[in-house]
């Protein structure tokens, strides 16, 4: 392997979609950590010449190991970890959105209340059927979608109907929560966009740290095959099998 790039992902094994909403999880953890020590034991003096060397005459292929990409792998594995953390920042942003969405929600909600309430002080005694045109008797708040609606609607009735102590300045609040509310689901979506492609990329980090963690172990396995007793030790290093063939 003569580039700073690893070798393509082997395939791994399938996630469980869901599994890990931000940090590493305890698999992904520990194969990272397994490919830092993998690293670091082919770059130890002892075995790092032994693994790069290449025979007289023999040139650098994209598959042999060099202590370049020996390094690429170390730097994959950093990536990840920072991606991770990232992936959890993306996260606490998702939650933070939908506190933001609950509280505009209660907002707009409160707003709407006083409106209905000035509604039924004008029309219930005189003109009680109006009173449907507000809402009134409707469980507003059972959806997204019906509290947007009702609001516009309520909104746009009391630019005729004028309610008692029914400003324009409260006309504006009602519409600037409106609008706040509905902000927070484009923000809300967004959060989670972010938070699943940062996922999306950690994870596919941790399977191309995990190529690099094989390569380096397959070429272990070649320099210091298991029918020599004597590699036993160095096999360990490496942590593969130490009296069969490493299969990955």
């Amino acid at each position: 392997m003569t580039t700073d790039t690893p070798p393509p992902s082997a395939p791994q094994p399938d996630e469980t979609p869901g599994s890990t909403p931000s940090p590493l999880n305890t698999a992904q953890l520990a194969s990272v950590t397994k490919t830092e020590e993998i690293c670091r034991t082919a770059l130890n003096e002892n075995y790092r010449l032994a693994l790069i060397t290449l025979d007289e005459d023999e040139e650098a292929g994209e598959d042999h190991v060099t202590e370049p990409g020996i390094r690429a792998v170390l730097t994959l594995c950093d990536q990840t970890r920072g991606k991770s953390s990232a992936a959890a920042g993306a996260t606490g942003g998702k939650k933070q959105t939908t506190l933001e969405e609950d509280s505009a929600r209660k907002s707009l909600v409160v707003l709407l209340r006083t409106f209905q309430a000035r509604a039924r002080q004008k029309h219930f005694f005189k003109n009680p059927a109006a009173l449907a045109e507000y809402g009134i008797g409707h469980d507003l708040d059972d959806s997204r979608a019906l509290l947007e609606g009702w609001t516009q609607t309520i909104y746009d009735k009391t630019a005729t109907d004028k309610l008692p102590r029914i400003t324009e300045a409260k006309r504006t609040e009602l519409k600037n929560a409106l609008d706040a509310y509905k902000a927070t689901q484009t923000n809300q979506t967004g959060a989670i966009g972010t938070a699943t492609g940062t996922r999306i990329d950690r994870d596919t980090l941790v399977k191309q740290a995990t190529a690099g963690r094989l390569w380096l172990q397959f070429a272990a396995d070649a320099e210091w095959p298991h029918t020599n007793p004597a590699n036993y030790p160095i096999r360990r290093e490496f942590q593969l099998p130490a009296n069969r063939p490493f299969i990955g």
